[in-house]
């Protein structure tokens, strides 16, 4: 997924040492704020998975770069590198939530740590109790990368210009 990220980002292909460092950085942005945890935590184990995702993600505004730069009067031509400050940061999170979320619904007990020196799928893969299992990391890395499409991008794109158009943040 790293190397496909840096692909569509720059427009081309990284290197090994791009993609690692990429895996780093996104790692290193992994933590999610102890109030988001805890709003994960007080869900009921019946509420839906994506409500509960919706949540912790919506939560996350709290520290957006944007939002604090847009009320700062941030000039229109400089939008893009808090808006990409903010999709990294989210993009890192997300495995701390959908593992901590997993692991509410089914009671996997206490979620382990990002590990600086595994790649986002293997992260995920821990996060949600099955690192150990190899042929799993490897399905993550295919369905991250497959699902990064989504059907051409019809939802994603027209969920990130509506985002984009209200000036709201990732």
């Amino acid at each position: 997924p790293e190397g496909l990220f840096w692909l569509l980002v720059t427009g081309e292909v990284p290197t090994q040492e791009q993609v690692a460092a990429l895996s780093q950085d996104w790692a290193a942005r992994a933590a999610i704020p102890a109030f988001v945890e805890e709003i994960i935590d007080r869900c009921p184990p019946t509420l839906h998975p994506m409500s509960q995702f919706s949540l912790a993600v919506t939560a996350l505004n709290h520290d957006s770069a944007f939002a604090k730069a847009y009320a700062q009067g941030i000039s229109k031509k400089e939008y893009w590198g808090p808006v990409f400050e903010d999709s990294m940061d989210l993009i890192a999170k997300l495995p701390n939530i959908a593992g901590r979320i997993y692991r509410d619904i089914y009671g996997r007990g206490k979620l382990p740590a990002i590990d600086i020196n595994k790649d986002y799928s293997a992260n995920l893969a821990t996060l949600l109790g099955f690192g150990d299992n190899q042929q799993f990391v490897e399905l993550m890395r295919l369905y991250i990368t497959i699902h990064s499409d989504h059907e051409g991008g019809n939802v994603s794109a027209h969920t990130g210009k509506l985002v984009g158009s209200a000036l709201s943040d990732p």
